[in-house]
């Protein structure tokens, strides 16, 4: 049999509800196993969250940080600040890598922040490699293009079925947000 690899990079990706909420309770999990878990969130940046406020409620062991403004890229002022706050994500993203204060890292919306062209493929996927030997890593977002799909140890794609969004039903906090 052979050798069992230490850490493992997860993607969690597709349309549908769910690939924050399992990057989530995988973090949960990993807090009550006593590890310490950085998150970092690409294109969100609205306080009123629900995992923004739980993580008062984990001192110690759950980080997160939030590169995106309180907007969507598609409402007015549009893309820019997001590609902006998005390259400040990826250099804060280094910084984590190169002083290994985590056991997992979950990289939020980090496929999409490079499928929009706002920071770049190649050097977000050598950091992903170079984090993969510090401890376990998560990536979430839309697509899976054929780079992160090689990359990942494990893939999980979120179909939508049903939603109710589609009865227009609006996000609700502790469920969407």
């Amino acid at each position: 049999m052979g050798s069992k690899k230490k850490h493992y990079v997860h993607l969690y990706y597709g349309v549908g509800k769910g690939k924050t909420t399992a990057a989530l309770g995988l973090s949960l999990r990993a807090v009550g196993q006593g590890q310490k878990v950085v998150m970092i969130q690409w294109l969100k940046g609205r306080s009123d969250i629900g995992e923004i406020k739980a993580k008062t409620l984990l001192p110690g062991r759950f980080k997160i940080y939030q590169f995106g403004p309180p907007h969507f890229t598609w409402d007015p002022p549009g893309p820019a600040e997001h590609e902006r706050l998005a390259k400040k994500g990826l250099e804060f993203l280094e910084k984590v890598v190169k002083n290994r204060r985590y056991d997992v890292l979950v990289l939020d919306e980090i496929i999409d922040a490079v499928t929009m062209g706002f920071i770049p493929r190649s050097k977000v996927i050598s950091l992903i490699r170079r984090a993969a030997k510090k401890g376990e890593v998560v990536l979430t977002g839309h697509q899976a293009p054929k780079e992160f799909l090689d990359l990942a140890d494990l893939v999980t794609e979120m179909r939508k079925v049903k939603h109710y969004f589609d009865r227009g039903q609006l996000a609700r906090p502790g469920v969407e947000y």
